[in-house]
C-alpha cells in the first residue's frame, strides 16, 4: 500500500450531477451528462512525471500533488481551469483544497488530507473552492508564492478563503497581446447564462441561493473595472419572466 506522503489535495464536488444521472431516461440530459463527463477527461489527466494524481468516483473528484510550488500550482490551476470549463456548461463546482498526509494510487485513496479536503466541501454551502488554513500556511512559509497567492480570495459572504476561479476574469485588460485569450465574448456568455439561473423558476431555492451566490462573486470580481460584462445587463430581462 505505501506509506502516507505529505501532499495538497483537492475534493471537488459537480453539484448537480446525481440529478442528471437520475433523470438520465431522458436523452437531453443523457447528453449533459456526457459532457460533464467529457469536460472532466479533456482538462484534467494524471501526470506521472510530477506525481500529480486523479481519482474520479460518481460527482467527485479528487487531485493531488506532492507539497512543493510546482505541485500545488497544478493542484489550484487545475481546479481553477476545471471550475471555469463546468461554469461555460452552466455546471457547479464546490470543494475544498488542504494540505496532509496522503496515500493516493489506483487503488487506495485515504488519509487526514484528503479529509481535510472533504470537510471545507460543506453540503449546502456555496458552490466555492475553499482553502484550508493548512494551504494558507504552507504557501506563505515559502519565500517566493509564485503568484499562488492571488489565486486565494477572500468571499465576503462569510469571509472564508476560497480558491478564485474568476482570477484570469478579474486581471482582464483588453490591450491585445500575442497569446493572450480574449475573454470578452465568453464573458458576455457567463454573465448572461449567470443572470439567467439566478431567476429560473423551476429552480428550487437551495439551487437558485447557489446562482445568486455566483452573481455576487462575479459583479465583485469581474465587471467593477467596467471592462467585462455584468450580469445586471441581463438580470432585468429574467427576473421580469420569473
Amino acid at each position: 500500500m505505501g506509506d502516507y506522503q505529505r501532499r495538497v489535495v483537492a475534493f471537488l464536488d459537480i453539484l448537480g450531477f446525481s440529478r442528471l444521472v437520475e433523470m438520465a431516461d431522458d436523452p437531453k440530459l443523457r447528453t449533459a451528462i456526457e459532457g460533464v463527463l467529457e469536460t472532466l477527461r479533456s482538462t484534467l489527466a494524471p501526470n506521472e512525471a510530477h506525481s500529480l494524481r486523479l481519482t474520479q468516483f460518481s460527482d467527485c473528484i479528487v487531485i493531488s500533488a506532492p507539497v512543493e510550488p510546482y505541485g500545488v500550482n497544478l493542484v489550484m490551476h487545475g481546479s481553477t481551469i476545471l471550475a471555469g470549463n463546468l461554469l461555460n456548461q452552466t455546471v457547479l463546482l464546490r470543494g475544498g483544497i488542504a494540505v496532509g498526509n496522503l496515500i493516493h494510487t489506483d487503488d487506495v485513496l485515504f488519509g487526514p488530507g484528503l479529509l481535510r479536503a472533504y470537510g471545507k466541501d460543506t453540503s449546502g454551502g456555496p458552490p466555492r473552492i475553499s482553502i484550508d488554513q493548512t494551504l494558507k500556511d504552507e504557501v506563505a512559509s515559502w519565500h517566493n508564492d509564485f503568484g499562488l497567492e492571488a489565486l486565494m480570495r477572500t468571499d465576503t459572504y462569510d469571509l472564508t478563503t476560497m480558491l478564485h476561479t474568476l482570477y484570469s476574469y478579474e486581471i482582464y485588460t483588453p490591450e491585445p497581446e500575442i497569446g493572450k485569450v480574449v475573454l470578452d465574448r465568453n464573458a458576455i456568455y457567463l454573465a448572461e447564462q449567470i443572470a439567467s439561473q439566478c431567476y429560473r423558476v423551476d429552480h428550487p431555492p437551495s439551487v437558485r441561493a447557489k446562482w445568486l451566490w455566483l452573481e455576487r462573486y462575479w459583479n465583485e470580481a469581474v465587471s467593477t473595472k467596467g471592462i467585462l460584462t455584468s450580469t445586471s445587463e441581463f438580470a432585468a430581462k429574467f427576473r421580469a419572466g420569473s
